[in-house]
């Protein structure tokens, strides 16, 4: 054999070993890629599922503190109501007990000595006193008034009157005299109609035809009374 078939068969022997590995290569590549492709889709299906499963776990903790936001909410909304119904409570009462100020409609009443005269009393008749204004107050609430106040002075449920003569004390106040000034808030059409009615307040009536004793009032859209000024201790107390 030549020397040059030898070498021929050498290098046809080399390129068919260089083929043959470039077609085991190729072939090798070929079978491990769907093999990656499949691991790959794998290991995304389980990224997915496991988003899936923390989405679900978030959206069970969500709705967890949302329904413990709604009782709270709800309980503060009960609370806050509780809360209102007190302080409006309280404020009712506070304004039962004249503690506050008062405006709104009403009447004003004057009261003013008469002309002394014959009198079988006496001799004090003619004189404005306290059984006087204290008739007119209990007419006043009887007849609708929320809040009275005479001279200035606001009048509470535990208000008494006291005096002699023509002196009139209001709860633990100085003595005042006439003219006496009566303001009350509250239905001003009841309280104007009893005012106008010639049958109550007899004995001041009676008075007004013997000593002139002067009796006049007016109503009013607005009036303004004072909170009460001073202590609700009083040393005596009698009913209005």
């Amino acid at each position: 054999m030549s020397r040059r078939r030898v070498v021929s068969i050498f290098v046809v022997a080399a390129v068919a070993m260089a083929t043959g590995f470039l077609v085991a290569g190729q072939a090798k590549v070929q079978l491990l890629t769907p093999s990656n492709q499949v691991a790959r889709y794998q290991a995304l299906v389980r990224s997915v599922q496991e988003l899936e499963a923390s989405n679900a776990d978030s959206r069970q903790k969500i709705a967890a503190l949302r329904a413990q936001i709604d009782a709270l909410e709800a309980a503060a909304a009960q609370r806050s109501a509780s809360t209102q119904a007190l302080q409006s409570k309280v404020a009712d009462l506070r304004a039962r007990a004249a503690l506050t100020p008062l405006s709104g409609p009403g009447v004003e009443i004057d009261l003013a000595d008469g002309v002394p005269g014959p009198d079988s009393t006496g001799g004090s008749g003619y004189q404005v006193n306290f059984k006087d204004v204290q008739d007119l107050v209990n007419l006043l609430f009887a007849e609708g008034a929320e809040g009275i106040a005479v001279n200035g002075h606001r009048i509470t449920p535990l208000s008494y009157f006291s005096g002699s003569g023509g002196e009139v004390i209001v709860d633990q106040g100085p003595p005042i005299n006439a003219p006496i000034k009566l303001q009350a808030v509250g239905n001003r059409t009841r309280m104007e109609a009893a005012l106008d009615d010639p049958s109550v307040l007899p004995d001041i009536r009676a008075r007004e035809v013997q000593f002139q004793l002067q009796v006049s009032f007016s109503g009013g859209p607005d009036y303004s009374l004072p909170a009460y000024d001073s202590s609700l201790e009083t040393s005596h107390v009698s009913p209005l």
